[in-house]
């Protein structure tokens, strides 16, 4: 399993500092080991969810023995909003929740990934450093740094709002939360621009990332 990240809140350094892993610097490598990692992943089979609340549908992926939304949520409720407070962003990238309001965002029959169901996509995405290259959309990332989206999870660099209500990271970062929690900390799943790595750290459950449903 992917070691958490000890992160240093620091928003005139970097606003969220990624893991200093050891990832090839080589694109033709990290390519040929990707191409490798896709053969051996296994196959993904689409669905759609149209949600009873709001009727806005979602693209299902089946990713090993879980049903995961393919597309961010964006399920307006207390809690949300959308990244720098602008509807079109919603379009793109759903919405940003707190935890607090996470935990209960998910449609009837779908529940917020634990540790585990993140765990079980990263071992799915090859559980190496390159996981996220098969994870990540095949665009919207920046520095050429998309996947190829092999196994239709179609991650998204939506970036975050920050626990005083600020916005950033967009086209770097993509951030979910996970329902496992520690005192007054949430664990979250994120990919980043710098690297096509796919861990996990814990930040503050008033920030606002974004939600993945499972089933």
């Amino acid at each position: 399993m992917p070691v958490p990240e000890q992160v240093r809140d620091d928003r005139r350094a970097s606003p969220l500092k990624f893991l200093n892993m050891n990832y090839l610097s080589s694109a033709l490598v990290i390519a040929l080991l990707a191409s490798s990692a896709s053969l051996a992943a296994p196959k993904a089979k689409k669905q759609e969810l149209k949600d009873p609340r709001d009727k806005q549908k979602y693209r299902l992926v089946k990713i090993v023995d879980r049903t995961w939304m393919a597309d961010n949520l964006n399920y307006k409720m207390p809690g949300s909003s959308c990244y720098r407070e602008d509807d079109d962003n919603c379009m793109v990238y759903g919405r940003l929740y707190t935890w607090d309001a996470a935990k209960s965002a998910c449609p009837a029959g779908f529940r917020l990934p634990t540790n585990e169901d993140f765990e079980s996509l990263w071992k799915a995405a090859g559980g190496d450093f390159n996981a996220g290259y098969l994870i990540k959309a095949n665009y919207g990332w920046s520095g050429e740094t998309n996947g190829n989206d092999t196994l239709k999870f179609s991650a998204m660099p939506s970036g975050n709002m920050f626990d005083d209500g600020t916005y950033g990271n967009e086209s770097k970062f993509a951030f979910f939360w996970s329902a496992n929690t520690e005192a007054s900390e949430a664990s979250v799943w994120y990919l980043s621009s710098k690297s096509m790595g796919f861990s996990y750290m814990m930040k503050p459950k008033a920030f606002g990332f974004s939600v993945r449903c499972v089933q």
